[in-house]
C-alpha cells in the first residue's frame, strides 16, 4: 500500500508528508482546544474530563515538538493511537452523544491511505483495533438499551462493514495504481538508461536534458564498417539489416565491458567515447585502444563465419570536447569539437583493418608497439602533421 503521492520522489513525497502531518497535529490541537469551554460550561464542573483533556493536549504538544525528531511512520502511528484513545475517551466521558464512534470509522479508512506497503503492519493493526474499537462501542451502547437499540446496533455492524469493505476496494485498486506506475517507471528509467549516460559528478542520476558540458581529455573512437554497399547489395536490405542488429548488439557489448560511453549509429558507422566519470585519461584512452583492438577481432571472426567481405577502419582522437544534450525533442547525447572532427578525419583516411590515431591518444597509451608514423596534412586539421596507424593483428 502506498500514498496517492507516490508519482513524485521519494524526497518530494517525504517532505509533503512532513508538512500535511504537522497540518494534522496543529489542526488537532485547535479543535481539543476548542473543547474547553465546553467543558468547563458544564454544573458541576467534572475534573475528571478536565484532567483526560489536559493530559491529551499534553500529549499532543509534545507529539507536535518532537515532530522534527521523529520519523514519519512513528509520528502517524502516534496521532492515531491519540485519536482512537480520545475517542474511546469520548464516548466514556460523553454517554449521552451516541454517535462519536462513527469517527473511528472515517480513521478506518484513512488509514489506508497515509502508509506505505513497508507500513503494512502497522496499518494492518491500526485497522483492525479501529474495528474491534468500534464494534465495542456499539456493543455497549446496544447493552446499555438492548430492545430500542437493536436496530441501531445492526445499523452499526452494516455500516462498519461496508467501511471495512470499501477500505478493502481502495486498498486494492491503489496497490494496482501502485504497480502500473512502478512497471511504467521502471520501464521509463530502463529507456532513459539507454538513451542517456550518467551524470559524471552525481553516478546516481542521468545526464540532465538540456545541459552541456566541456571536458579538457577525452578519447573519441569512430569506427566504420568497409564494404558495407556491396555487402548489402550481395545480401539484400533485410539480411543486411539482421547481421548489422547482431553485430551492433555484440558492439554494445563490448563497450559496456570496456566502460565507453557509446554515442551513437551512423548507418554502419559506430562512435564511442571513454567514460567521462573516470579521472584517469591513461586508462580511458587504453581502455579505447582495447575496445578497438576487440572490434577487429569481432569482426574478422564475422567475416571467417559468414564469408562476407567485412572489415573495419577506426579513427581514434583524444583532446578537448563538448559534450551533452541539444533541445527538447527526441533528446540524443552527444560530442562535439574539433577532437570528434579528428577522429572522424582519421577513419576516413585509415587503410582497411587498421587503426589509425593521434600523437596525443599515443602519448597516453601505456603499451604501444608496432605502430607506425604517418605524415598527414588537412586543410581542416591545420595542427596536425601526422598520426600513427596499427594493424590489431600486430600489437
Amino acid at each position: 500500500m502506498i500514498s496517492s503521492f507516490s508519482a513524485k520522489s521519494p524526497e518530494s513525497t517525504g517532505h509533503y508528508l512532513q508538512h500535511i502531518l504537522t497540518l494534522v497535529l496543529h489542526l488537532y490541537c485547535v479543535m481539543l482546544a476548542l473543547q474547553l469551554p465546553l467543558i468547563l460550561l458544564e454544573s458541576p464542573v467534572n475534573h475528571f474530563k478536565i484532567a483526560v483533556w489536559c493530559a491529551y493536549l499534553i500529549a499532543l504538544t509534545l507529539l507536535v515538538k518532537q515532530r522534527g525528531d521523529l520519523t514519519t511512520t512513528k509520528a502517524k502511528t502516534g496521532l492515531f493511537i491519540l485519536y482512537f484513545s480520545y475517542l474511546t475517551f469520548a464516548v466514556a466521558l460523553w454517554p449521552q452523544v451516541n454517535n462519536s464512534h462513527y469517527f473511528l470509522l472515517l480513521s478506518l479508512v484513512i488509514a489506508g491511505f497515509v502508509f506505505t506497503r513497508q507500513e503494512r503492519f502497522i496499518q494492518h493493526s491500526l485497522v483492525a483495533t479501529a474495528s474491534l474499537l468500534y464494534v465495542g462501542i456499539s456493543t455497549l451502547q446496544f447493552v446499555k438499551v438492548p430492545n430500542s437499540g437493536l436496530i441501531q446496533y445492526c445499523n452499526d455492524l452494516t455500516l462498519g462493514a461496508i467501511c471495512i469493505c470499501i477500505y478493502i476496494v481502495f486498498q486494492r485498486m491503489a496497490l494496482l495504481r501502485w504497480q502500473k506506475l512502478r512497471a511504467a517507471h521502471i520501464q521509463s528509467v530502463s529507456v532513459l538508461t539507454k538513451l542517456l549516460p550518467n551524470e559524471p559528478h552525481k553516478p546516481e542520476s542521468l545526464w540532465p536534458l538540456g545541459v552541456t558540458r566541456k571536458y579538457t581529455c577525452v578519447t573519441v573512437l569512430f569506427a566504420d564498417l568497409a564494404g558495407y554497399t556491396h555487402i548489402n547489395r550481395l545480401q539484400g536490405d533485410d539480411n543486411t539489416l539482421k547481421l548489422m542488429k547482431t553485430l551492433f548488439d555484440r558492439i554494445d557489448q563490448r563497450a559496456l565491458y570496456y566502460g565507453l560511453e557509446k554515442i551513437k549509429t551512423n548507418g554502419d558507422q559506430y562512435i564511442a567515447i571513454g567514460s567521462l566519470s573516470s579521472p584517469d585519461r591513461q586508462q580511458n584512452c587504453s581502455a579505447v585502444m582495447e575496445f578497438a583492438i576487440a572490434l577487429h577481432q569481432l569482426i574478422n571472426k564475422l567475416a571467417q563465419r559468414s564469408k562476407l567481405p567485412f572489415q573495419l577502419r577506426i579513427g581514434i582522437a583524444t583532446g578537448p570536447v563538448n559534450a551533452g544534450i541539444l533541445g527538447s525533442q527526441r533528446p540524443q547525447f552527444d560530442v562535439w569539437g574539433q577532437t570528434v572532427n579528428l577522429a572522424a578525419f582519421l577513419e576516413q583516411s585509415c587503410s582497411q583493418a587498421s587503426i589509425r590515431y593521434c600523437t596525443q591518444t599515443e602519448a597516453l597509451l601505456d603499451t604501444p608497439v608496432n605502430q607506425v608514423f604517418h605524415r598527414l596534412h588537412s586543410p581542416k586539421h591545420p595542427g596536425i602533421n601526422g598520426c600513427y596507424e596499427c594493424k590489431p593483428t600486430d600489437r
